[in-house]
């Protein structure tokens, strides 16, 4: 089977479309026409278990990441805010050691970054409504709340082409505060479906992604660790409900899903 950076690596893009392959928890690489690669929340050890230990079982990383921090080649690596699974400080360390990859991340990513040694050349911190070009992608900050205890998490929006991809980020449903995104024909939507710790449940994710007018809704955020449930038939369920106009689509980690604008 071929490895799963060969085959990022590999994998050539036509115009109008785009690559993205899900590597677990809220993990996603998107590659582009012209050949850039970004990572969003790249999930790549088991630092979590590592750091946390005293959190016990339920943070253990149960389902393997198909791809290995030494292995990721990319443009961009991008944390939506500084918790351990979004912000690996484990993997962080290694990724440096490709002085092609840099970081751009949430305001509270700023003491992560400076702790961990990476160059203020190589990091970028995104704030909600600003806008980030890499190659022939903009990534903006798009609003998240994920309660009170994080105040500067956020998602991203990322633009290439006319194709937009909304990752929505560690998030409760706040449609108020999306009107404009639900505006611009967002062709796919990232949704946690996790329903813990202040995120979506797999109802509200399938109403979130109906709200957007999505093409197609891709869940994540669930399976990676036992405390943080996640149940993907109940999204499914809802999205036949909710949203029947939208494409439900389950990723398996390691899967290459290609979306094409018709």
């Amino acid at each position: 089977m071929e490895r799963l950076a060969d085959q990022i690596k590999t994998t050539t893009v036509e115009p109008g479309g785009l690559a993205i392959f899900w590597i677990g928890q809220a993990g996603f690489v998107y590659k582009t026409p012209a050949g850039g690669v970004i990572y969003v929340d790249p999930y790549l050890t088991d630092f979590v278990a590592r750091a946390l230990p005293h959190i016990g079982y339920g943070f253990k990383r149960i389902t393997g990441c198909p791809i290995e921090a030494g292995e990721v080649d990319a443009d961009l690596v991008v944390s939506t805010h500084a918790h351990e699974d979004h912000l690996d400080q484990d993997a962080i360390p290694i990724l440096l050691k490709n002085e092609r990859i840099h970081f751009a991340g949430a305001p509270d990513c700023r003491e992560k970054y400076q702790q961990l040694g990476v160059p203020s050349t190589r990091y970028r911190i995104i704030h909600v409504g600003q806008t980030l070009r890499v190659k022939d992608v903009d990534v903006t900050g798009v609003y998240a709340d994920h309660g009170e205890s994080t105040p500067h998490a956020l998602g991203v929006l990322l633009t290439i082409g006319d194709i937009k991809v909304w990752q929505v980020g560690d998030t409760a449903y706040r449609p108020a505060q999306w009107q404009d995104i639900f505006a611009s024909n967002v062709d796919v939507i990232v949704p946690p479906i996790n329903g813990a710790f202040g995120n979506l449940n797999g109802v509200e994710a399938a109403q979130l992604a109906n709200d957007a007018h999505a093409r197609v809704a891709i869940p994540c955020h669930f399976w990676t660790f036992a405390e943080h449930g996640g149940n993907p038939a109940e999204f499914m369920d809802a999205c036949k409900q909710f949203a029947p106009g939208v494409k439900p689509l389950l990723m398996s980690h390691g899967e290459r899903f290609v979306y094409r604008k018709v």
